[in-house]
């Protein structure tokens, strides 16, 4: 079984995960969906031109934030394992089935829903900032009600 490793930096838009320092409240502006949801299943696939691979992440949507329904939602991100070919990509956050989180969605050039922020709900319902290159302008470890108001405070404001 062939196997390749590739280490690229992937820059899809000015918003991914490895780009510029994003603050909360940038995160917030900058995202056209927001929810917390727990990952229901993950596959990778080929791109449209065989090229990249991306893995996938259905999403279960526990709390509409902003711009998504109840309906399951498909977070891709560059990179996976497929038909014995490994891609790595910097700045790609990994998802575990099961796991529960606060995403921040931005919709890549190729019409994927990627991840720009991620805060992991622990087993204390409290969030875990999950996030490569971005600033926190709100201490980690927060309670995640409290975190879901002040990001629909954010919301509220703009």
């Amino acid at each position: 079984m062939k196997r390749l490793s590739v280490c690229l930096l992937l820059c899809l838009a000015a918003q991914a995960a490895t780009g510029p320092l994003l603050s909360v409240e940038e995160l917030v502006d900058r995202s056209a969906i927001i929810v917390h949801g727990r990952v229901a299943r993950s596959w990778a696939a080929w791109d449209g031109a065989h090229k990249y691979i991306w893995t996938h992440h259905e999403i279960e949507i526990v709390d509409p934030i902003r711009g998504a329904g109840f309906a399951p939602l498909v977070v891709s991100e560059p990179g996976g394992a497929l038909d014995g070919v490994e891609m790595r990509f910097s700045g790609a956050l990994p998802f575990a089935l099961g796991e529960e989180a606060v995403v921040f969605l931005y919709r890549t050039p190729v019409g994927y829903w990627r991840t720009q922020g991620k805060y992991t709900v622990t087993s204390r319902n409290r969030v875990h900032a999950n996030l490569r290159g971005a600033s926190l302008t709100m201490r980690e470890d927060l309670p995640l009600a409290e975190f879901k108001a002040r990001v629909r405070d954010m919301l509220r404001r703009r």
